[in-house]
C-alpha cells in the first residue's frame, strides 16, 4: 500500500517545534508518510502518471532543455520501470512536436565493484545494446553520454570493453569543494565560485549551477537541508551580492534584505553570473523533479535531519510547486538559460491585410502571415491515486494547434485552428484571448501584465466583450469583437480602439494568448493544470510589425518570440536555430520517488 505524502514546508510551519526533535509526537503520526519539501503543481504523482511526464517535457522544451540525466547515484537502482515510462511518454510527445530534452544517465559517484558494473549493465541492456528510443539518446563527441566511472572495467573483457567504447564516459565529482578539474570528470553541485572542468586546450568544458546545496556555510562541510547554517535558495557566498530588473518602469535590487528573498533565487543567480561568465560548453543545472527526502535521526551534525530537500528555501528544485515558489524559479531558470544560448528574432508582419472572418479559413494563407505553431494532445486524461490522492481530469477540450494574427486601419484579426472541431461557445471559460499591449508601468494597470482579455464572459451571439484590467482581476468593458467559427478554426475581428492601438502611424506591437478551460477566478497557475493555453504557462507569443523590434529578445522577458519548441513563429523542429544547447539531469532519489527521476539541468555550447 502506498504511504501519504507529507508536506514537510507547512508542517513544521505548523508546528515549529517538530524541526530538530525526531521522537516528537507528530513525527510518528506522519510516519506511514513520504516526506515532500512542499506539493508540486501537478500533486504528489508518481513516474506512472503519464499527464504528468507529458507536462514536464513541455516545461523542459519550452525552457530550452536539451537534455536530461537519470540519477542512479543510489546503488544499483536504476528506475527502470520510471525511465522507460517516460520514454514512452516523451517518444510520444515528440512524435506530436515537442522537443523533448534527450537522455542519459549518472551512475554512482565512486567505483563499486558490484553496483557500478551492475547499473551500467542494467541500463545498456535494457535501452542501449538494441537501439531503443535512440532518437532520444543525447550523444556527447560523438557517443551516448554516460556520466559514471569507468576505471574498473577491464578493456580485456569482451563485455566490457563493448561499454568501454560504446559509451562517451564522465567521471562524476560529488564534492562541492574541490577545485578546478579536467573534462574526464563532470560535477553535479558546487558551492560559489563553482569548480571549472577543463578541455585541454584550457577552455571550460562544463561547470554547474545550484539553486541551493545542502551544506554549512559556517563550517563549509557537507550538511542536511535544514541545518542551522545550511546553503539555501537565499544564500550568496559573497556577502554583497545583489541583481537588478526592471520591473513597472523602476530597477529593483535583489539582495538579502528584500522581502520575500526566497522567491528571488539569489544562490541560483549568483551561480548563473558565474557559470555564463566562465564561458563553458556545458552548466549543469541542479535539479528538477527532486521532491522527496528521508529523514533520519542524525546525519553531518543536524539531528532530525532531512539530508537532500526540506522545506521551500531548503530545496533545489527548479520544478513550479502550489507553494509560496509558484513558478518563480522556472522563469529564473528560462532567463538565465536565454542569457547563455541567446535567442532568435520574432517573425515581423509589415504587411496589412483585412480580413473577412464570415470568409474562409484560406485568405489567410498569405506568405506574409506568420504562423505561431502549438504543440497538441499537451493535456492527457487523468484518472490516478497516488501518495493517497486521486487525481482525475479529462482530456483537453479545445486542442490549440496554430494562431495568426492580421491587421489593418481599423482591425487587429485573429485566426485560431484547434485539433478537432471547435466546442460550443456555451461552455464555460470558452476560447479566451488575452493581450499584452504595452510595457507595464507603476501607473499602468493590469492583470498578471495582461492589458485586455476577450470573451472573459460567454460570448452573446457573434460578439465577444473586449475588457481592460482595472486593477489584477477585474475587467471594464472597452468594446465588441465579432468572431465567427468553422469546424476547427475561429476568426476573431477586434477593433483596435478597444485597444487602445488605434494610432496607425506607430508600428503595432504585441504580445497574446490563447486559453480555454481555466483562469477561473483569476488564478494564472490553472494554465499550467486545466485546459489549453497556447503558449504555455506566463509565455506569450509576440506580433509585431516593426523591423526594428525583431531584434533577439532580450533576456528575463517572457514574451516567446521565436526562440522556444510550442512557442515559437516556425515548426518545431528538433534541429532549432539557437546557437547553443541546453541539458538537463534526472535526478532518481528514491525508491518511491515521485516521478520519473529527479532532475539536474545542463547547458550545452554547440561546437563550431
Amino acid at each position: 500500500m502506498q504511504s501519504k505524502a507529507v508536506n514537510i514546508n507547512n508542517l513544521i510551519l505548523e508546528n515549529p517545534d517538530m524541526l530538530h526533535d525526531y521522537k516528537h509526537k507528530l513525527w510518528a503520526k506522519n510516519s506511514v508518510g513520504s516526506y515532500f519539501w512542499n506539493e508540486p503543481i501537478y500533486g504528489y504523482y508518481t513516474e506512472a502518471d503519464d499527464y504528468v511526464l507529458r507536462k514536464h517535457g513541455e516545461l523542459l522544451a519550452d525552457a530550452g532543455v536539451d537534455f536530461v540525466l537519470f540519477d542512479c547515484t543510489n546503488g544499483d537502482l536504476t528506475w527502470e520501470d520510471a525511465y522507460l515510462n517516460l520514454l514512452e511518454v516523451w517518444g510520444k510527445a515528440r512524435e506530436e512536436g515537442v522537443r523533448t530534452p534527450k537522455i542519459g544517465f549518472m551512475m554512482q559517484f565512486w567505483w563499486n565493484d558490484t553496483n557500478t558494473p551492475s547499473s551500467v549493465k542494467q541500463v545498456y541492456n535494457a535501452i542501449y545494446r538494441d537501439g531503443k528510443y535512440q532518437d532520444q539518446w543525447f550523444y556527447w563527441e560523438g557517443k551516448p553520454l554516460i556520466m559514471c566511472r569507468s576505471d574498473g572495467f577491464s578493456k580485456s573483457n569482451l563485455y566490457d570493453a563493448e561499454l568501454l567504447q560504446f559509451f562517451t564516459w564522465r567521471n562524476g565529482e560529488p564534492s562541492y569543494f574541490e577545485g578546478d578539474q579536467d573534462d574526464s570528470a563532470w560535477g553535479w553541485l558546487h558551492i560559489n565560485p563553482q569548480a571549472l572542468y577543463k578541455n585541454a586546450d584550457g577552455t571550460v568544458e562544463m561547470t554547474t549551477v545550484g539553486v541551493c546545496m545542502n551544506a554549512d556555510w559556517k563550517k563549509m562541510a557537507l550538511s542536511a537541508q535544514n541545518g542551522d547554517h545550511n546553503m539555501g535558495r537565499s544564500y550568496t557566498r559573497n556577502a554583497d551580492f545583489s541583481y537588478s530588473f526592471d520591473y513597472r518602469g523602476k530597477t529593483v535590487k535583489v539582495d538579502k534584505n528584500i522581502e520575500n528573498v526566497s522567491f528571488y533565487g539569489l544562490n541560483f543567480q549568483e551561480q548563473w553570473d558565474y557559470a555564463i561568465a566562465a564561458d563553458p560548453e556545458i552548466i549543469f543545472i541542479t535539479g528538477w523533479n527532486e521532491w522527496i527526502m528521508g529523514r533520519f535521526e542524525e546525519w553531518c551534525g543536524v539531528k532530525n535531519a532531512f539530508p537532500d530537500q526540506f522545506n521551500d528555501e531548503n530545496s533545489r528544485d527548479v520544478g513550479p510547486s502550489k507553494g509560496a515558489l509558484k513558478d518563480y524559479y522556472y522563469y529564473q531558470m528560462v532567463d538565465n538559460i536565454r542569457r547563455f544560448k541567446g535567442v532568435s528574432p520574432v517573425n515581423v508582419q509589415e504587411t496589412a491585410k483585412t480580413i473577412d472572418i464570415n470568409a474562409g479559413a484560406e485568405q489567410w494563407n498569405d506568405a506574409g502571415i506568420v504562423t505561431y505553431n502549438h504543440y497538441t494532445g499537451n493535456t492527457l486524461e487523468r484518472n490516478i491515486k497516488t501518495w493517497g490522492v486521486k487525481y482525475t481530469g479529462d482530456a483537453i477540450r479545445n486542442d490549440f494547434k496554430t494562431a495568426k494574427v492580421s491587421f489593418d486601419a481599423e482591425n487587429i484579426y485573429f485566426y485560431i485552428e484547434a485539433a478537432e472541431d471547435i466546442t460550443a461557445s456555451t461552455d464555460t471559460n470558452w476560447m479566451m484571448l488575452l493581450l499584452d499591449t504595452g510595457a507595464a508601468t507603476a501607473d499602468s494597470t493590469d492583470w498578471e501584465e495582461f492589458e485586455y482579455i476577450i470573451n472573459r464572459t460567454s460570448p452573446s451571439g457573434a460578439t465577444m466583450s473586449v475588457e481592460k484590467s482595472s486593477g489584477g482581476w477585474n475587467w471594464q468593458k472597452t468594446g465588441d469583437a465579432s468572431f465567427s467559427v468553422n469546424g476547427k478554426v475561429m476568426q476573431v475581428s477586434v477593433p483596435r480602439a478597444a485597444l487602445g492601438l488605434d494610432n496607425t502611424s506607430d508600428p503595432l506591437t504585441f504580445g497574446f494568448k490563447w486559453c480555454d478551460n481555466n483562469l477561473t477566478d483569476g488564478d494564472i497557475m490553472t494554465l499550467y493544470t486545466e485546459g489549453d493555453a497556447a503558449p504555455g504557462g506566463r509565455f506569450t507569443f509576440v506580433f509585431t510589425s516593426d523591423a526594428k523590434a525583431a531584434a533577439p529578445v532580450d533576456p528575463g522577458k517572457d514574451d516567446s518570440g521565436n526562440n522556444n519548441s510550442g512557442n515559437n513563429n516556425s515548426d518545431n523542429t528538433d534541429s532549432g536555430t539557437n546557437p547553443l544547447t541546453i541539458v538537463l539531469v534526472v535526478l532518481a532519489i528514491a525508491a518511491a520517488l515521485a516521478a520519473a527521476a529527479a532532475a539536474v539541468v545542463v547547458v550545452r555550447k554547440k561546437k563550431g
